[in-house]
């Protein structure tokens, strides 16, 4: 089968893997990248075979991931933007020629609807569906790239509690390369959130004000952030005082157990988490306990040990 679909693709070329959950996508992937060479392109955020789980990810299985985009989350559900662009962004980066190994998401009209938008969007040379049954007949009918089907045999389909128990597995070796250090909120540089952008607010002013403790506040333009520990009296009044359109209250709770993307040269470089918000300080667990160049939240919340505890964005 890998034979097949390997003399189809030029040596600077790119094939797309598509497929619901437990077909053989990443079977085929590891054989098509022993024959082709050049790189794996893993997009499955929950299941991630090459680097880390959350994140687009660019690399080999035998060397394992040398880029990579951070997402967030275990499902691109929600995310279909940042998916699509650490995708594309990541197909810029690779080596050819290109395995595009794309997650399980294929159901209903968002589904086919993603796919297809990661099919025009990598303008690849070759789409192979892998159907159980006729689950991807309308993305075919709709594909405008060359496509093939194929079914890859003896490919076991994993459980729910197995699926969950993998990840739990990849999270806790990601963590377990981590360790503690404090550093002050003050020099944290963040991405993606409120928290990195505008001035800085007077922690201890805003606490009066609210009527709850402030560990820490930012304000941009007509907005404000602010992670408390309490339950705040008067935000409305807040507002208005400082003419804000909006002012979002972040939880301390919400923060800690806060899986992050840790940043080095403004690439990403592993996963790590918030161990603890306190006034003046985080306590971050990061790879190899060196503090990051910056950090971006993710959406999800989870223990050391792997487990998910909920998900939540922070603006």
């Amino acid at each position: 089968m890998a034979a097949f679909v390997a003399e189809r693709v030029p040596p600077d070329g790119c094939v797309v893997l598509i497929g619901g959950v437990d077909v053989g996508k990443t079977t085929l992937a590891r054989a098509l990248n022993r024959r082709l060479g050049g790189e794996v392109l893993d997009a499955d955020l929950g299941q991630s075979t090459i680097g880390s789980p959350t994140a687009i990810t660019l690399g080999t299985y035998d060397g394992g991931m040398r880029d990579g985009y951070f997402v967030g989350d275990t499902t691109p559900r929600g995310h279909l933007v940042l998916a699509l662009c650490g995708t594309l962004r990541m197909a810029r980066r690779a080596r050819r020629p290109l395995v595009v190994d794309t997650d399980g998401f294929i159901a209903g009209n968002v589904g086919r609807s993603y796919k297809l938008a990661l099919i025009e969007a990598l303008d690849p040379d070759l789409v192979v569906l892998l159907p159980r049954g006729m689950e991807l007949e309308l993305l075919r009918l709709s594909c405008a790239a060359e496509t093939v089907c194929v079914r890859i045999s003896g490919v076991r389909q994993k459980t729910r509690e197995e699926r969950i128990s993998t990840r739990e597995a990849n999270f806790r070796a990601e963590f377990a390369r981590c360790r503690e250090v404090e550093v002050p909120w003050e020099e944290v540089r963040w991405r993606g959130t409120l928290l990195g952008l505008g001035e800085p607010v007077d922690p201890n002013t805003l606490s009066k004000m609210l009527g709850c403790e402030v560990l820490y506040a930012r304000r941009a333009g007509n907005e404000a952030i602010a992670v408390v520990d309490g339950r705040p009296l008067s935000a409305g009044a807040v507002k208005a005082f400082w003419g804000l359109e909006e002012l979002y209250l972040i939880p301390k709770s919400y923060m800690e157990d806060r899986l992050i993307g840790c940043f080095r040269g403004g690439r990403f470089v592993g996963l790590g988490r918030v161990s603890r918000a306190m006034p003046g300080k985080l306590v971050l667990s990061v790879p190899q306990g060196e503090v990051p160049e910056a950090i971006q939240p993710g959406c999800l919340r989870i223990t050391a040990s792997g487990r998910e505890l909920g998900r939540s964005l922070l603006p």
